[in-house]
């Protein structure tokens, strides 16, 4: 039974057998071994000249490396335990088990159709059109790098003072999203978050509770 390393002065004592299973397995399965750190393992090990363990070895499936199948990412799975993205496929598909993705409930498949929203309208409309959540549309028009609906107007329209606003236009301020009644009035959708935020008002399809029914004095 190999027993956990020992600190000794405020550093860890490694004894001769600790020092020979460095380079026999990965880094992170020997650093769970010995109740360390990664970065504690890889140190001594390139202290030593240690070469890491080969990538054609036999993998031991430890249970904590298995518990991570499905839970984490593939290519995390593999970078924590610095082995192959292939042999970790293998062996989740082996034992039934669902990929990270596919199995969350964050997981959606993205059609052509719904792909060419992304940019034409607001965000939020586009998530309540396909039954997501706005930061997961967002997310995938950035990925995609497709600019947001109506930014290239946005630059064009002209800035609004926060005090040359008229008391029916901030009636207006979150009934609707900032680009839509950017558009509406004709200025910059800036103009209207930093008068939102000014004054208080939660964003369009949140909770308004609390909320002065009369703003317009403000």
């Amino acid at each position: 039974m190999i027993r956990k390393l020992e600190k000794r002065g405020g550093r860890y004592h490694w004894t001769k057998k600790h020092l020979a299973l460095l380079g026999t397995m990965p880094d992170p399965e020997l650093a769970r071994l010995l109740k360390v750190t990664y970065a504690n393992v890889a140190m001594k090990r390139e202290s030593c000249g240690i070469s890491k363990c080969p990538a054609n070895r036999i993998i031991r499936w430890t249970p904590q490396m298995l518990g991570m199948l499905g839970k984490l990412p593939d290519k995390e799975v593999a970078r924590l335990n610095e082995i192959s993205l292939l042999s970790v496929v293998k062996k989740r598909a082996e034992l039934g088990i669902l990929c990270y993705a596919r199995k969350s409930k964050h997981w959606h498949y993205w059609t052509k159709k719904e792909i060419a929203l992304l940019g034409k309208m607001p965000d939020a409309e586009v998530a309540k059109r396909i039954g997501q959540k706005r930061a997961s549309v967002t997310w995938k028009r950035t990925k995609l790098k497709i600019a947001p609906f109506g930014k290239s107007n946005d630059e064009k329209r002209p800035p609004r003072f926060l005090k040359d606003w008229k008391k029916s236009e901030i009636k207006l301020l979150g009934t609707m999203t900032d680009a839509e009644l950017a558009r509406k009035l004709d200025i910059a959708h800036s103009a209207v978050y930093k008068k939102r935020v000014s004054l208080g008002i939660p964003p369009f399809g949140r909770s308004q509770v609390g909320r002065n029914a009369d703003r317009s004095g403000r």
